[in-house]
Formats: structure tokens, sequence, C-alpha cells
């Protein structure tokens, strides 16, 4: 049984008395349960008594505070209001709350804690204190719940596939869980761009342009990426640009086809070798055939790569020579270049990347090839995380989704309700003129924010838009200026995007739009 009850708590603080009216929602309560105050804001109440209604072993009461969101609440303000609460084993704050919930426990004498960032996510949270599991006051719980477990699957996992063979101590799987990334550096991409994200790939692959002949820059090129720490591959269609990259230390070569194999037959103890076809008909029978003859030569480590094709070029008949060649072969580890779709269609990339890693998943491809360049960028990142995904999703026998890890970046999972329009309807007005103007713009790592006008010329750069913001305006006011309420409401609203962009590396270009806008009925034209 499921009630509701509405309780007045008095609080005295002083000579003021304050009325704080709040709204509890209960179920049925046994003796052998925890009992559990949730607080949240007016706006999130409705998603989070809609939550628990999911919890089945614990007796749940919330507390709508007089803010519309948690973000607004600090732990002195939640401390302040809840003086004289008793008879709760555990308080559980909003994950986004400011502040040190043990203020919050030091006032109420109740182990006080910090729930979820989402509020749909709030069973998480309860889940894992009636498991035992301590959550903390600083931090979300997202931090201990979702991750903790995702990261122990992960070690797991890591811990038990079955391997093919090692190449400069990586493990290189058979089959997928987990997977191995290869990213390919461009041929003017910067070393300083790779460090950027050489965590989140196991090689480094260098690649030279077709028709390149040019040993010098080869052995230059694999000495400096090997310098990276990580194991090295050289990709060329050159057969002595390969041998001379694998004797200057490069560990895979991209690729072996039938027409060098004689030729690379000299290091063929040497390193690890892709085996891709030059013909682009039955590309799985060309692969096969390859690796025969390699085995029958003496090369003992490789692997399959059928040649994953562009998107409207033959990508469906590609992904079929993948599923022949995983039923034909099952002692070798299966390479899929998922660059070749996501650099060749004009989609945000992280979206592509985590389809692709489950195509790649479903086909048997460990090892998965991308780039990591221009509209691309992140790619590395994005691949990582999907292999996570898929990895955790195929170990427990379920669907990428709920697993601990995800990807959504632009869009969330649940919406949260919205209110209905209230007041006057605005359209766009005209701004009135100021005592100066201001410049903002990012920076390679910051925001930057520049004052020129009355009070001379200000600087300031940071990653926090609204501490910015606040010292511009704290800045101005030392030099004698005040700018007008609507020239400070128009930077605040510029670094905040700008701020946006920062956290995606996204361009930001002062008052043009951050993002293209869904179309609906009122901007369908725009």
């Amino acid at each position: 049984m499921i009630i509701y009850k509405k309780i007045e708590l008095k609080h005295l603080s002083g000579a003021k008395r304050f009325n704080l009216k709040v709204f509890f929602f209960t179920t049925s309560y046994k003796m052998s349960m925890l009992k559990i105050l949730l607080v949240t804001g007016k706006l999130a109440y409705p998603i989070l008594s809609e939550a628990v209604k999911a919890i089945r072993n614990a007796e749940i009461d919330i507390v709508a505070m007089d803010v519309p969101v948690a973000a607004l609440m600090n732990v002195r303000y939640i401390a302040e209001r809840l003086k004289g609460v008793r008879g709760y084993d555990y308080i559980i704050l909003p994950g986004l709350v400011f502040g040190d919930a043990t203020l919050v426990e030091r006032a109420t004498g109740i182990p006080t804690v910090k729930g979820t960032e989402e509020a749909w996510d709030i069973n998480l949270a309860v889940e894992a204190l009636l498991q035992g599991k301590s959550l903390s006051p600083r931090d979300p719980a997202d931090k201990f719940i979702s991750k903790g477990d995702s990261e122990k699957y992960l070690r797991e996992i890591e811990s038990n596939f079955r391997e093919a063979f090692t190449v400069s101590g990586l493990r290189i799987p058979l089959r997928p869980p987990p997977f191995r990334i290869f990213l390919e550096v461009a041929e003017k991409q910067e070393l300083s761009d790779i460090r950027r994200v050489e965590k989140y790939v196991d090689v480094i692959v260098v690649g030279f342009p077709v028709g390149h002949e040019d040993r010098d820059e080869v052995r230059r090129k694999v000495k400096e990426a090997i310098e990276l720490g990580k194991p090295v591959g050289i990709d060329s269609d050159s057969p002595s640009e390969l041998v001379e990259g694998v004797k200057a230390g490069a560990m895979f070569v991209f690729n072996m086809n039938e027409r060098n194999i004689e030729a690379l037959s000299q290091v063929k103890r040497d390193a690890c070798f892709v085996v891709a076809p030059y013909e682009v008909n039955n590309k799985s029978q060309v692969v096969l055939s390859t690796l025969k003859k390699a085995k029958e030569m003496g090369f003992d480590r490789m692997i399959a790569d059928p040649v994953l094709s562009p998107p409207l070029k033959g990508f469906v008949d590609s992904v079929k020579e993948y599923s022949s060649l995983r039923e034909a072969i099952n002692d070798v580890p299966i390479m899929m270049g998922i660059l070749n779709f996501t650099e060749l269609i004009d989609v945000d990339s992280v979206g592509v990347n985590a389809s692709m890693v489950a195509i790649a998943a479903e086909l048997g491809a460990s090892c998965l090839l991308t780039m990591d360049k221009g509209k691309t960028k992140w790619s590395a990142w994005e691949t990582r995380e999907a292999g996570k995904m898929m990895s955790i999703a195929m170990s427990k026998s379920k669907l990428p989704k709920d697993v601990g890890i995800d990807l959504l970046i632009l869009k969330d999972k649940r919406r949260i309700p919205r209110e209905p329009s209230r007041g006057i309807e605005i359209g766009r007005n005209e701004p009135t003129m100021d005592r100066g103007f201001s410049r903002i713009y990012l920076s390679d790592e910051d925001i930057v924010v520049e004052w020129m006008g009355e009070g001379g010329e200000i600087k300031l750069h940071g990653k926090d838009a609204l501490s910015l913001g606040r010292s511009l305006i704290r800045e101005l006011e030392k030099r004698g200026v005040k700018p007008s309420l609507e020239h400070a409401l128009y930077i605040g609203y510029e670094l905040s995007k700008a701020e946006v962009a920062l956290s995606i590396d996204k361009n930001y270009i002062q008052d043009k739009p951050l993002f293209k806008r869904i179309p609906n009925g009122e901007n369908i034209d725009t």
C-alpha cells in the first residue's frame, strides 16, 4: 500500500519562526525496512515520487524544499530546515546539492549522504544503502554506484577473456569482449594531438599516403610514436616501408595482402600482421586464402580484416563479408576499421562510433581502428567508452542500456516534465547601448572574456563561466564602472554558451547560435 501525507515542520531559529510545508511520499512500513528521507526541489518532486514506486524493501519519505531545483540549494539551507527531524536511518540529498552533507548530519543526528545527479536514478542510491554500500556526503552517488560496478565488471572481463596472442605486452582478444583500440595517425597530425587521447587507445598506427617512399621518414615517425609509450603500427602500401617500419620498432603491420606477403616474410616473426585484401571482390575469401598461405609460410600473429566499406558504397555487403569471415575462422582475431564509416558521413561522431562498435561486437571484431581529428575529434574516447559499454552488455547478456556507462552527451534518457508557459510572451528585442563592450572567445583550454571601454581594458580567463562573470563585474565595480543589467545579462548568456562549447570541444563564436535547432512548428524554416 502507498499513502501520501502532508506534514508541517515548525522550526524555531532565534526570534523567527519558519513554517515549511512539505509533502511526504510513503510506502507501507515494515519493521525490517530501512527508513529513508529523500530531499528534493519542487520540480523534481514528481519525478522522485514516480521513481520510488519501484523500491519495495525500504520505507521512503520525500521532502520537497521550497526551491525549484537542487542546484539552487546548499547543505546549510537544508540543515536549517531539517533541524528536529527524527526517526530515519538515512537522509539522502540530491547529488547536485552544493556542500558537505555532514552539516545536515550534525543538525539532525541522522547519517546523510548525497544521492544521484538524476532524480530518476535515485533507486540506485537506495539499493546501494540496502546492500550495505557506503555513499559519500560530498560526492554524488553516481561516482560510487554505476561507475564502481561497471569498473568491477570491466576488470573481470580483462582478467578472463580468451587471448589470441600478446604483442609488446598487449593481450589481443580472440573475440570481444574486451576490445582493443587502434588509432590511425593522419599524415600531418601533430604528436601533441595524439597525446590528447593516448590514454584511450592501445596502439598508435603511423600512416603514410599511397606512393610514399621515404624510409628515413618512416624510421623517424615510428621512433617518435614509440616514445609515447604505446605499441606502434605502420600503415603503408609500400612493402619496403612496412619492413623498414618493423625494423624501426613497429609491432603491427597494416596491411599484409595477397600481393605483398612474400616481401613481408623477412619480418614474419617480428610483428603482428593485419591481413586485408588487395582485391575488392570476395574479400572474405581473399583474406582466408591469404591467412592460409601466411600460416604455411610461418607467420604466427595475424589479425583478419575484410575491410569495411563506406556508407552507401557497399557498407552492407562488407558487413556480410565480416559475417562470413567470422563463421569461417575461430583462431584469428578480427579487425574492423570503423573510421571508414565515421569519417565518411557528416553526422556527429559519438552516435556513429557507438553504433559501429555494437556492429563490430556482433561480428566478433575485437580490434577497432579509428581516427581522431576534425569532425571526428574525440573519436578515440567515444570508441573506448562504447567498447566498455558493449563489453559489459555482452558479459551480462543484455542490451547496451543501463549498464553503468553511456554516451548520452546532447540528449537525455528521461525527460523532466515542463511547466506550462505563464506571463507575457516575449519576442526578439534589441539591446540598449552601454559604456563599453565585451569580447568572449575560447583559447586552447579556457574561456576568455575581455572588456574594452570605460574603466580601461580587462582580460580574464578560466573554465567556469559563472566565476568569470562574477569576477568581471567585481573588477568593473573596483574601477567605478557599473554595466547595465542588460549588458551583464548578455555577458552571462554568452559566457554560458562558451562554457558549453568548451565542455564538448565545439567551436564558439560570440553572438552565433551554438547548435542547430531541431525543427518544430515555429522554426521549421530556420
